[in-house]
């Protein structure tokens, strides 16, 4: 009996000490995640090849199930959480996904659904979590795309052939912005702006100015819908522009609630969503960065005396952190960093912010309300 059980010990080791882990990208609309997994051996039969994959670290987890023919990946497409539940689920045509392809989450509920054609988006698409319904036509968004806002009214946005033609769009457009004012009363010889503040920084800085969807954004927030409330927040603007007072510092702004928003689906611009879902350090890289000062941030408020606080965090895995606080009196210059610890959380807008790897501000979140 202990012989035929040493037998079978001897021949499982070899299986486990040769299983090769392999790294695999998932693509999630249009982004990708990699996961480690252990694929079993193939299944054949006369047409078709099934692969199917184990979790790495749990080799009783199906993870990835699909099937090839001698031309190439042909068939049902299916990736699974660790839980076991379903995570997406498509069809391959020739190496492309061809047909209906929904995302789903932990929990079994329908975050994304759409239809691909030949590898690209083709029909209509409806991002739940979002609230976001439209179609593509050929990869690119076409004509009416409709959201429902917080007070369940449908915003219109027009495309043609993937441009924004009318409307505010939904947030993963190209966003232009424009260089600081080097002529405001509160901003340095633009010869020692360029060699002291970052293009990112001034870049972010614009975007806070001038941005509609953020001012929009910062309304919806601080007001909840309320026309009274509103109406308080006239003071912090004029002639369209967004006035604040920008902390003299560098903050160590955490990450966790738009990495939660990443989890439930909720984040809109893909590329931020990437670096939220594949970077398992990111929050850590955020929250343990040490707190500096940078004069150079006041000195571009755009209003001194504003009770709208802005807190900068630093640049990390091209994202940049930005806390709008707003705060019943005036702060004084040296009592930012005190002032922020004893601020409460809905006196908070959180803004995340994404770079490309040329400086360039391409995309911005938002928290959401809870």
């Amino acid at each position: 009996m202990v012989k035929h059980y040493f037998l079978i010990f001897l021949f499982i080791i070899p299986i486990i000490s040769f299983a090769q882990v392999v790294e695999e990208k998932i693509q999630i609309d249009t982004i990708t995640e990699t996961i480690q997994v252990i694929y079993r051996p193939q299944v054949s039969t006369t047409y078709y090849t099934k692969k199917i994959a184990v979790f790495a670290n749990d080799t009783f987890q199906v993870a990835i199930e699909k099937a090839y023919n001698r031309i190439g990946q042909n068939g049902l497409y299916k990736v699974y959480y660790p839980n076991g539940r379903l995570k997406i689920k498509t069809v391959f045509a020739n190496n492309s996904i061809n047909g209906e392809w929904t995302y789903y989450d932990q929990n079994g509920i329908i975050i994304t659904k759409g239809n691909y054609a030949r590898g690209k988006k083709h029909g209509y698409w409806a991002y739940k979590s979002l609230k976001i319904y439209g179609k593509y036509k050929n990869g690119l968004k076409s004509w009416i795309w409709h959201r429902i806002d917080a007070n369940k009214k449908k915003v219109k946005s027009t495309y043609k052939k993937g441009v924004l033609f009318r409307g505010k769009g939904f947030g993963d457009e190209t966003i232009s912005v424009s260089t600081v004012n080097s002529e405001s009363k509160d901003t340095l010889d633009p010869k020692e702006n360029k060699e002291l503040l970052n293009k990112e920084c001034e870049q972010a800085i614009s975007f806070l100015k001038d941005n509609l969807v953020f001012k929009k954004a910062l309304k919806v927030h601080f007001s909840k819908s309320k026309l009274k409330k509103v109406r308080e927040l006239k003071k912090y603007f004029f002639r369209g522009q967004f006035q604040f007072v920008i902390a003299p510092l560098e903050m160590n702004l955490g990450i966790n609630t738009f990495i939660r928003e990443s989890e439930n689906g909720k984040i809109v611009v893909a590329k931020i969503d990437s670096i939220l879902k594949n970077n398992t350090e990111l929050q850590t890289i955020f929250s343990k960065s040490k707190i500096a000062e940078n004069n150079m941030l006041f000195k571009h408020s755009t209003k001194i005396s504003s009770t709208m606080a802005v807190y900068f965090s630093k640049i990390r895995q091209n994202l940049l952190r930005i806390d709008v606080v707003r705060f019943k009196k005036e702060v004084i210059k040296s009592d930012f960093k005190n002032s922020y610890a004893s601020s409460e959380k809905g006196q908070r807008f959180e803004v995340l912010l994404y770079f490309d790897d040329e400086g360039v501000l391409k995309g911005a979140e938002y928290g959401k309300p809870q």
